[in-house]
């Protein structure tokens, strides 16, 4: 009997090599002692491993938790292993006190490693190496997804604690679990704290995929980068989070404009002075397409008066535009494109404003704004179809000289179409309109004019078009 048992010893030992000095070299027998418990440690470890490889849960369970018991310093690896078994435990078994004692034992993993933080990441790897931020929302996933008597309040908490210390390192599927469960809260109580919460959880949950969708797809454009397979790990975790998050975005209604103004109003009259605050009820207001509420004026006049920023300068050009005061609106919308930093939101801005021009009539300086849109975002469709109607409203001449300004206002819708697809329809609703434009076949055949032609216009050159 002494021999088999030493026999087994001396198998753990060996199965063991590979992971004995794992953690910043600290050999495992030097964190279990070496009394008879450290040899019946080694031995169960040994077990558990070997039965937690095969799949083999239930009969791993025993050895495993003498370890995790024994030794909860032994590997970190007995934390990970523990928490998968235990998922898997909980999610098969069918007889309610087996689940719940499962799912206690499953708790109990997250507390003790916590616990243990500090220690524990003495001995890990820099892959194994934890945080209280990430033991606690892999907690909540597990308290969401798996408690039998599951709480919305309770697990909404622990997300909230989790998060509120990863911050933008959150894992993709804890974020997944986290906006399922405060949208979740938000349809059980549809308080205007609770709404104002799913929103903020909203926001957040988009602004950490879009940071790093943005920063991933980068290096996915490019085939030939080392970090292109890593970078398409990030978008195939976070891109269905974000997908997801801002579908129980929209089936919640949580944004309706009035219910958003009734949110906030007391609360921007509260934090006036504080310009983090408005400037993120702005973001929320422009997100959910409210610049025409009350509320959204009167954040961006205290934000203004602060610190006169892009969203705030643009809020006071959405006021004057209310009132009718449109050249106000545009020293407000120049003065925004100067202090914005980027390209696509100055372009965007540029495009009101040309569009602002283009309603006063004042054609030549629409023009000039389409232009800029252009410098900021070279693939802005809107601008070349905004500039196509620039041009049929500056035709001049008779009837042929005339065809020359649809034929080149054609141009630019075609161009349009090219850079950006998304504008195609109303691309092909320009052309199908400039069509009536073109010089008819019937004249040209008699002048002796022929369609394909190169004619000049407005210093440009494009192509005759009949009809």
């Amino acid at each position: 009997m002494k021999t088999k048992f030493f026999a087994t010893l001396m198998l753990a030992a060996a199965s063991l090599t590979g992971t004995a000095q794992n953690y910043a070299g600290t050999q495992i027998y030097d964190r279990i002692g070496h009394g008879e418990d450290s040899v019946e440690v080694l031995s169960r470890l040994s077990l558990y491993r070997e039965a937690f490889k095969a799949k083999n849960y239930e009969e791993a369970l025993p050895d495993w938790k003498f370890v995790f018991e024994k030794a909860p310093l032994a590997q970190v690896r007995i934390y990970t292993d523990g928490a998968w078994m235990l998922e898997q435990l909980v999610q098969k078994e069918t007889d309610p006190q087996k689940k719940q004692e499962y799912f206690d034992m499953l708790m109990n993993v997250y507390d003790q490693r916590e616990l243990n933080l500090d220690n524990l990441n003495a001995i890990a790897t820099p892959q194994t190496v934890s945080t209280r931020g990430n033991v606690l929302c892999r907690k909540a996933y597990d308290y969401y997804y798996f408690a039998p008597n599951m709480d919305n309040n309770v697990a909404y908490k622990m997300f909230r604690s989790g998060i509120d210390d990863m911050g933008p390192n959150t894992e993709a599927f804890v974020l997944y679990g986290f906006i399922e469960c405060s949208y979740n809260r938000f349809m059980q109580n549809r308080t205007p704290q609770v709404r104002e919460e799913f929103i903020r959880d909203y926001m957040e949950t988009n602004d950490i995929c879009d940071r790093l969708l943005d920063q991933a797809k980068v290096f996915v454009a490019d085939t030939l980068n080392p970090d292109t397979i890593a970078a398409q790990k990030i978008v195939n975790n976070y891109q269905p989070t974000q997908d997801r998050c801002n579908e129980l975005f929209v089936s919640s209604g949580a944004a309706d404009c009035d219910a958003l103004e009734q949110i906030y109003k007391d609360e921007v009259e509260a934090n006036k002075n504080s310009l983090p605050y408005l400037n993120s009820v702005l973001d929320i207001l422009t997100n959910f397409n409210c610049e025409k509420s009350n509320m959204y004026y009167v954040a961006a006049e205290y934000a203004y008066q602060l610190n006169p920023t892009p969203n705030a300068a643009i809020a006071k050009a959405q006021k004057c535009l209310k009132e009718g005061n449109s050249n106000q609106a545009m020293t407000y919308l120049n003065q925004a494109i100067s202090l914005e930093t980027d390209h696509l939101k100055k372009a965007k801005i540029a495009l009101t404003i040309a569009g602002i021009l283009y309603r006063k009539g004042n054609i030549s300086g629409c023009r000039q704004y389409c232009n800029k849109v252009l410098q900021y975002q070279p693939s802005n469709g809107n601008a070349y179809l905004m500039i196509a109607n620039c041009i049929v409203r500056s035709a001049s001449g008779d009837a042929l000289q005339r065809s020359y300004y649809y034929c080149l206002a054609t141009d630019k819708c075609i161009k349009a179409k090219s850079v950006d697809p998304a504008c195609a329809n109303r691309a092909n609703r320009q052309m199908a309109s400039y069509h009536a434009g073109f010089y008819p076949k019937s004249e040209a055949f008699f002048a002796g004019i022929q369609a394909g032609q190169r004619v000049s216009v407005m210093g440009e050159t494009t192509t005759l078009r009949l009809r």
